[in-house]
């Protein structure tokens, strides 16, 4: 899999953005550096670009989509969510994660004038990303369990169904905050609880007293930081890409045309080599038939002799019926040629020389492998009714010529 350069954008303004290095799994690859975003540019070349924006400029919930709305989620979600918006639904970028049946549809909310903030200032650093999606939605998820992150003075929670909450929580207002974000069901809440050692060291007492307010707690300090822990989440979170809709080409297309250049230049070549080849077997082909033609003439010549040879009267005109095939003659010459091109077929290398037309008889001079070979194609057409025999033969080079007479069958 491709590497990731995996940058979180700060949700303060007196702090810079923090970047590392992941593999295609999420595992970091290198330390957490952070600065302005024009440091990571150099990161990006040949990996592809996560962005992970703020959780508490975004909305993150669930949405229950009516059974075959999967085609138009988008719409259907906006109508869903109208009445829960403060601002004019047409102002907000509404982008649907992955629709599944029987189970709630994830769902994040942008204001349009923060995506363009967001991109613009990527756009301004020389970053293009592949994936621009919310940082909390890339809390594990633990069923039975929800999962709070407590990073300086803002508590963010996730739920199993994936629906997420960032709430102000500064010091002495953690318990309200975890009111707000569980509400009556505080008490019956299983707490998965993580902050690093830093915010636990200011925080630990305000957290040791939500014991008696949830149903259990468990608390992991990230000694790592919090953005190695978010990146472990990228390969099995699926989180919503944001950069859908109105925003998929603005996001995404020079990014995407950076990675599949090579792949297009590969096809453009295959595409030639393709174009090649067909050339060369329609030029074979043509080669072919006109090889056929030259075989088709050098057999009718025989027959065109034969036509000639018989002159005016009515030898040539019986002769002329025949190869039409009227008369009823059973006997006559098209009947007797069906019969020795199915004869001469099955013998290798056969070839007709030379055919002579009289009385119903045919005298043919026939080239062949060897005497057996003429022997078959006597055979054959013997076993057809035709009575047939070898007149002469001998010897020609490495082959062997033979006449043979064919009687017509009445005879």
């Amino acid at each position: 899999m491709a590497e990731w350069l995996i940058v979180r954008l700060a949700r303060a303004v007196d702090s810079g953005a923090s970047w590392l290095l992941a593999d295609g799994e999420g595992r970091p690859l290198s330390a957490v550096q952070s600065g302005a975003l024009g440091a990571a540019v150099a990161a990006a070349a040949g990996r592809r670009v996560a962005v992970l924006v703020p959780a508490n400029q975004a909305l993150c919930t669930t949405v229950e989509l009516p059974q075959g709305s999967a085609a138009r989620a988008p719409q259907v979600v906006a109508y869903a969510l109208e009445e829960q918006l403060v601002a004019d639904v047409e102002s907000q970028h509404i982008a649907v994660g992955r629709v599944a049946a029987a189970a709630p549809t994830p769902v994040a909310v942008v204001a349009r004038a923060t995506m363009d903030a967001w991109l613009a200032e990527l756009n301004a650093a020389g970053l293009q990303p592949d994936q621009l999606s919310v940082d909390a939605t890339l809390l594990p998820r633990y069923s039975g369990y929800a999962v709070a992150l407590l990073e300086g003075e803002l508590l963010t929670l996730s739920d199993a169904t994936g629906a997420t909450s960032t709430l102000s929580a500064p010091p002495g207002g953690l318990e309200a905050a975890l009111a707000v974000a569980l509400g009556e069901q505080a008490r019956v809440t299983a707490l998965l609880f993580h902050a690093t050692p830093l915010d636990w060291q200011r925080r630990s007492t305000e957290v040791e007293a939500l014991r008696p307010k949830v149903a259990s707690l468990k608390v992991q300090l990230l000694n790592s930081g919090v953005l190695p822990w978010l990146a472990a989440q990228l390969h099995s979170a699926g989180p919503i890409n944001l950069l859908q809709g109105d925003y998929l080409q603005r996001g995404t297309q020079a990014a995407h045309w950076q990675r599949w250049r090579l792949a297009a230049t590969l096809a453009a070549a295959l595409l030639t080599v393709h174009v090649g080849v067909q050339g060369f077997r329609l030029w074979s082909l043509s080669r072919a038939e006109r090889d056929l033609d030259a075989s088709i003439a050098q057999l009718v010549a025989p027959v065109q002799g034969a036509i000639a040879a018989a002159g005016p009267g009515s030898t040539r005109a019986r002769l002329e019926r025949a190869l039409a095939g009227g008369g009823g003659d059973a006997s006559g010459l098209l009947p007797a040629m069906q019969v020795l091109a199915q004869a001469m077929s099955g013998v290798a290398g056969a070839r007709l020389e030379a055919l002579n037309y009289r009385d119903g008889d045919l005298q043919l001079k026939v080239h062949a492998g060897d005497a057996q070979s003429l022997e078959r194609i006597i055979q054959s057409l013997r076993s057809a009714g035709w009575p047939s025999e070898l007149v002469s033969g001998g010897a020609a080079g490495d082959a062997y010529e033979g006449n043979i007479q064919i009687h017509g069958r009445n005879s």
